[in-house]
């Protein structure tokens, strides 16, 4: 069997993996705190990728190309990446990303509510 060798994380992969810990302490921790916030962490605790791959999730959902995701369109993504709200949660949380009032929610409306204080990080 060949022999591993021990390669030291660099500083950033450090940092991404404690940010990842936290983060899902905190996730499992948080119990019913304010969804949006438990989304945040959600994404957080799969490191960089996962609110990079969220963003790839909610372009996928949008079944009809117009770079909106309507209400329906945006509950469905939030459960299939396993985020588990409420009816009442999830439309609540559609009304507070669709900050235009416009009946969807766009990209932008979307990372401007999950992104992160650096504070947190």
């Amino acid at each position: 069997m060949p022999r591993r060798m021990f390669r030291p994380q660099s500083a950033t992969s450090r940092q991404e993996s404690e940010m990842a810990a936290k983060s899902l302490r905190e996730l499992q921790a948080s119990g019913s705190a304010d969804p949006v916030q438990r989304l945040r962490l959600l994404c957080l605790s799969r490191g960089a990728n996962g609110i990079l791959g969220l963003g790839r999730l909610f372009r996928r959902m949008d079944e009809d190309g117009n770079k909106k995701l309507n209400q329906e369109e945006f509950i469905l993504g939030l459960r299939e990446i396993g985020m588990e709200v409420t009816d009442d949660e999830a439309k609540d949380m559609f009304t507070k990303f669709d900050t235009d009032g416009s009946g969807s929610v766009n990209l932008d409306e979307f990372f401007v509510h999950i992104r992160v204080s650096l504070t947190l990080i």
